[in-house]
């Protein structure tokens, strides 16, 4: 798995943690990098505009970093295009949400410009976010609570939630549905972001 460390909360549960341990390519945004020493794994890349990453880590892994020092795009996009470059389109973003409330929005919205160029996943201990065009397939426990937030798309249905879907256009108009079945199917035309809590719902029994 290719994986890229923002800035946020480090991961705390065992899967993510064994994510970053045995990813295949680790990319930090910037302080990430202090984040993985102390938890003693080795990123591959640094990328950012280096200014949070402590002196040591800048030591130990000098020829690993990559200095982008332009502020037009925040460090999480900055790995991300640098992962494209590099062929990866199959990422899962960690540690974007959290610590900065600014920087979690940012983070989060910014998942809509990937969409279309890769299959990304950001995943935090409380659930994973799935920036989506035209159509999202996924598995999830019966009974999980699913979001779905527009970002332009049009004529909404869907597949094993218990609320149906319509045309909504506001961001709030979409969330707190619930899975009916394991496999649940949205589509629409357009993009829109889906998020899938990790706490099972109790509106099912």
């Amino acid at each position: 798995m290719n994986v890229i460390l923002a800035n946020g909360d480090f991961p705390v549960s065992d899967t993510l943690r064994t994510a970053l341990q045995q990813a295949s390519f680790l990319i930090c945004c910037d302080g990430a990098a202090n984040a993985c020493l102390e938890h003693g794994i080795e990123p591959h890349v640094i990328i950012g505009d280096v200014d949070s990453v402590s002196e040591t880590v800048r030591n130990r892994y000098a020829e690993r970093i990559i200095r982008i020092s332009e502020q037009e795009t925040n460090d999480l996009t900055k790995a991300v295009k640098y992962a494209l470059s590099l062929g990866y389109d199959n990422l899962l973003i960690l540690g974007a949400t959290g610590l900065r409330e600014d920087h979690t929005l940012a983070n989060i919205s910014l998942l809509m410009d990937y969409a279309e160029e890769a299959t990304v996943c950001m995943e935090s201990d409380y659930g994973c976010f799935y920036p989506c065009h035209n159509v999202c397939d996924l598995i999830v426990e019966r009974g999980t609570e699913v979001s779905i937030f527009n970002f332009g798309a049009i004529d909404f249905s869907s597949e094993g939630l218990l609320y149906p879907l319509y045309n909504f256009e506001k961001l709030w108009q979409g969330t707190l549905n619930v899975a009916t079945t394991e496999q649940i199917r949205i589509t629409a035309k357009g993009r829109f972001l889906v998020y899938v809590s990790k706490e099972t719902s109790k509106a099912l029994h």
